[in-house]
């Protein structure tokens, strides 16, 4: 029987032949790959792009080394040689953005960087070589939003510390400019690339595996659904407080520093499910009434557009990138103070209501995987 492509491979197929992609010399070069995110999500849908391409990543977890072996290769620095590299991961950035400093990638003829918080596009590239750098944000840390060594900016820390986040700062800013093209991952992110890089940039939104017909709902919800790394800065502490008060079914997804203190505080009524499979997805999402999320400066939030995409509304802090994502009273809700009283509120509002999973699945659709590939696909050839 003849094999038949999918459409979405035929076309990039069309816009980018296998002959093509054979002269042109080109390594992807991403920030860490400790756990798996949004960040490791767009890695994966870039890497199918350019299937033949280098791929340099500091720090990757052995799981994740073995599966990008399989077809690319793949180069990490020595730090990834401490054990576990993700319990000391903050303190081993200022580490990375040395390592940066001594990589030259100059030998190919295209360098795309995956950066959030260590910097990837502070690789050393040598002209005529092409340097596209995909930011999901500028580096935490060194600035205004929240992040989980914001305990740095205050006294007596900021005192000690300040000297060593400037120079990170200047080198950060320095690297920013040295990049042939900038690219930001929501309205968000462009903002912040605007406001700490005095750059211009394009936004090209991160890809979400949508289902391929609109997922049937369960005739009645029976509970609501967190999801997320278990991270100060994902909120899920606010998130459990609110619904041991309100009494209310809420199941957790995710795993991270946090989870023994999370699970100490949570009441009878919250259930941890730890890492879920993407296969398994689908059955969670089938019999959630709602995705909460109550992340604190948000680049963009793949999560909640998962959650449309299997016809799930929101409630969601209103910060960051997820006013890009959720329509406030129509794919979902927006409660605008990060506290117990205004979550609750959203909560209780929530319910009064009917929701129509068909205009959540409908603007999932904006971030589907073949539009960020073909926009980055567009971007690319007019740079080489």
């Amino acid at each position: 029987m003849r094999q038949v492509k999918n459409t979405k491979q035929t076309q990039l197929d069309r816009n980018w032949p296998r002959s093509r992609q054979q002269n042109l010399k080109v390594a992807v070069v991403h920030d860490s790959y400790l756990y798996l995110g949004g960040a490791e999500r767009v890695l994966e849908s870039m890497l199918e792009l350019f299937p033949l391409a280098d791929v340099y990543i500091p720090l990757i977890g052995q799981p994740y080394l073995d599966k990008l072996q399989q077809k690319h290769r793949v180069y990490t620095s020595p730090l990834n040689l401490i054990l576990p590299p993700e319990k000391y991961v903050s303190w081993l950035k200022p580490l990375v953005l040395m390592y940066w400093a001594g990589l030259n990638l100059g030998k190919y003829d295209l360098v795309i960087s995956s950066s959030h918080s260590f910097s990837a596009k502070s690789v050393k590239v040598n002209p005529p070589t092409k340097h596209l750098a995909y930011l999901h944000t500028s580096p935490r840390y060194l600035y205004r939003e929240f992040n989980e060594m914001s305990w740095l900016k205050k006294a007596p820390f900021k005192w000690f510390f300040s000297g060593v986040l400037g120079w990170l700062r200047k080198k950060d800013f320095e690297a920013a400019q040295q990049v042939d093209v900038l690219i930001a991952n929501s309205k968000t992110t462009q903002a912040r690339i605007k406001r700490y890089y005095h750059r211009s940039s394009q936004v090209i939104h991160p890809p979400v595996h949508l289902p391929v017909n609109q997922p049937r709902r369960a005739n009645r919800p029976s509970y609501y659904l967190f999801h997320s790394r278990l991270v100060k800065q994902k909120g899920a502490a606010l998130v459990i407080k609110a619904f041991n008060q309100l009494s209310k079914p809420l199941v957790v997804i995710g795993t991270g520093p946090e989870e023994k203190y999370l699970r100490k505080m949570a009441g009878k009524n919250i259930t941890f499910l730890g890492f879920v499979l993407d296969e398994q997805l689908a059955q969670v999402y089938l019999k959630a009434k709602a995705l909460v999320y109550a992340s604190i400066d948000e680049d963009l939030g793949l999560v909640p557009v998962e959650a449309m995409a299997h016809g799930v509304p929101v409630i969601a802090y209103n910060s960051g990138g997820v006013k890009e994502t959720v329509v406030h009273n129509k794919t979902g809700l927006l409660f605008r103070q990060f506290s117990l009283k205004s979550l609750k509120k959203a909560v209780l509002k929530f319910e009064k209501r009917r929701w129509s999973a068909k205009n959540c699945h409908q603007q999932a659709q904006k971030f589907a995987e073949e539009k960020f590939q073909q926009q980055l696909l567009t971007v690319v050839l007019s740079l080489i």
